[in-house]
């Protein structure tokens, strides 16, 4: 009985964990738009806007970064870069962590 609780609440914990993983993923993508319309917002107002947008992962567990760069003589871009570490905590295991972390370029007008 103790292996079947402790792969019960792995396999829920794993499910879980891919969850908030995507769900930082898509609130950055959601909250990079904000580039486009308004591109002069800060990383604070960025990182506001993500927490807006998140419902099981916590915005404290989220790093993000972002740098502009330069394409070509007036291309113009917002590199924001996320990582989202997620601690597994299963009965009678180790704990594990699940790591997660992209980058996305978001258009900056002139």
């Amino acid at each position: 009985m103790p292996m079947f609780v402790a792969l019960v609440f792995g396999i829920f914990n794993y499910g879980w964990a891919i969850y908030c993983g995507n769900e930082v993923r898509y609130a950055v993508q959601r909250a990079s738009r904000l580039l486009i319309v308004e591109p002069d917002t800060s990383l604070e107002d960025l990182r506001a806007a993500v927490a807006e947008r998140l419902n099981g992962a916590e915005i404290e567990d989220v790093d993000l970064a972002m740098t502009t760069e330069t394409f070509g003589a007036s291309t113009h871009v917002a590199r924001i870069t996320w990582t989202y570490a997620y601690t597994i905590q299963t009965p009678f295991l180790d704990d594990a962590v699940l790591n997660f972390d992209s980058s996305l370029l978001a258009p900056l007008r002139e």
